[in-house]
């Protein structure tokens, strides 16, 4: 027999050390900061490479380790600042975003000492709390608009106050604001400042009454606001996107560019027609492609054939979404069959989805209009969401009332789902 050979010595050599670099960035990249420490453990070589990892992300893992402290402030404060002071190489994304129920609030004075660390380099900049007590007014802090480099800004509650000596961020694409109160000369001043911006969110601020954004370089806009009594939008004229929800009063737009997506919601029981006048519609709706409606009362006619009117304003519309109000009356009203029969026209959707809790005459005779006017449909979804169960005659009604509908386009499908909880 053979003797058999001894193995040879084991490779010792650390492979993980000798990637290039810009692979050790992108491991260090998606591991939490927690997780980049602990690789200090991995050999000699990585004993430090974690002080060069180039994003520092502070969210919910990183909070959750201090809940139980009674003062967590000082220390959370303590360890962002010697993270900071032992960086040993570029910042390029930075982030805190605190939970609500944690209680924890870094202050102007924290930001003013930790930005310095980063403000050369910093591309990416999230600064994220929701628990600013309304007694205290928190001010911007000046070393914020020394960061040049910004493409990514997201900010709340906070106070905003634009330096004097505050030139502008050149390279800014996107701007999130949460929870921020701000005069409109404060915010005008900043937009000015952002000659490439091409995304903004403005949600739960408290601002002026009338909320003018002036940005050609705008394409995608979020707003939810809850007090704003106007919004002019017409030196915006890029803007292809756009998302308003909230409470709003009457003749809330004054202006709209030619939008081609368009997401609307509204928590009051105010029509649409006082949200967007009537005259807006055929100039600014051309090239509209999506259109979603949250909070559109089915049970009302008056809004029923203000939508029918939109979709005649939209003849480039391919794809529709209808979410029904929530506080629905059930009771059944005088079926408006014939009055959507009046307002008949050709559509190209191609994919629509409605959610309703109440698979009412209205609700049937808006699904019915769209099946009967729309030649190129592919596939009309309805989502019938009801709290309590329906018995299984019911919903083969339902069912059958939709199959049999007559459609315009031979090769649509319709589909019926019924959940007993909300999908949205």
């Amino acid at each position: 027999m053979r003797t058999p050979r001894k193995n040879k010595k084991a490779n010792t050599n650390d492979r993980i050390s000798d990637l290039p670099s810009n692979v050790i960035d992108g491991i260090l990249a998606n591991l939490k900061i927690r997780d980049q420490v602990r690789t200090s453990i991995l050999s000699k070589k990585w004993r430090y490479m974690w002080t060069s990892a180039p994003q520092l992300c502070f969210g919910y893992d990183f909070f959750v380790r201090f809940l139980r402290l009674d003062d967590l402030d000082p220390v959370v404060c303590k360890i962002i600042m010697d993270v900071l002071m032992l960086r040993n190489g570029p910042v390029c994304k930075f982030s805190i975003d605190v939970p609500g129920y944690f209680g924890f609030e870094f202050s102007t004075e924290n930001l003013n000492m930790w930005i310095p660390f980063m403000s050369k380099d910093i591309k990416h900049l999230e600064l994220v709390t929701y628990c600013t007590p309304e007694d205290q007014n928190k001010i911007m802090p000046d070393t914020l608009f020394s960061c040049k480099e910004l493409t990514f800004l997201k900010f709340s509650s906070f106070d905003l106050s634009v330096p004097p000596n505050f030139y502008a961020f050149k390279k800014l694409l996107e701007l999130h604001l949460v929870k921020v109160t701000f005069e409109s000369s404060a915010f005008e001043s900043l937009m000015s400042g952002c000659p490439v911006l091409e995304k903004l969110s403005i949600e739960d601020c408290t601002c002026s009454d009338y909320l003018v954004i002036s940005s050609p370089s705008l394409k995608v806009l979020v707003l939810v606001l809850y007090d704003t009594k106007s919004i002019c939008l017409k030196e915006s004229k890029n803007l292809i996107d756009f998302t308003l929800k909230g409470y709003y009063t009457r003749s809330l737009i004054k202006s709209l560019p030619k939008i081609k997506k368009f997401s609307l919601g509204i928590l009051t029981e105010n029509p649409y027609a006082d949200i967007i006048p009537p005259t807006l519609l055929t100039s600014s709706l051309s090239s509209l492609e999506f259109l979603e409606l949250n909070g559109l009362n089915l049970k009302v006619k008056g809004d029923i054939l203000y939508f029918v009117s939109l979709l005649k304003s939209a003849p480039r519309l391919i794809e529709l979404v209808i979410k029904q109000s929530n506080n629905v009356d059930t009771t059944q009203v005088l079926d408006l069959s014939k009055e959507l029969e009046r307002h008949r026209c050709c559509l190209k959707l191609q994919t629509v989805e409605v959610y309703t809790r109440s698979c009412s005459q209205h609700a049937m005779s808006l699904i019915k209009s769209i099946l009967v006017n729309s030649p190129l449909l592919k596939i009309l979804t309805v989502y019938f969401y009801n709290y309590d169960k329906l018995d299984a005659h019911m919903l083969l009604k339902i069912s059958q009332d939709l199959l049999w509908m007559k459609r315009a386009s031979p090769g649509a499908q319709v589909n019926f789902i019924h959940s007993t909880y909300s999908p949205y």
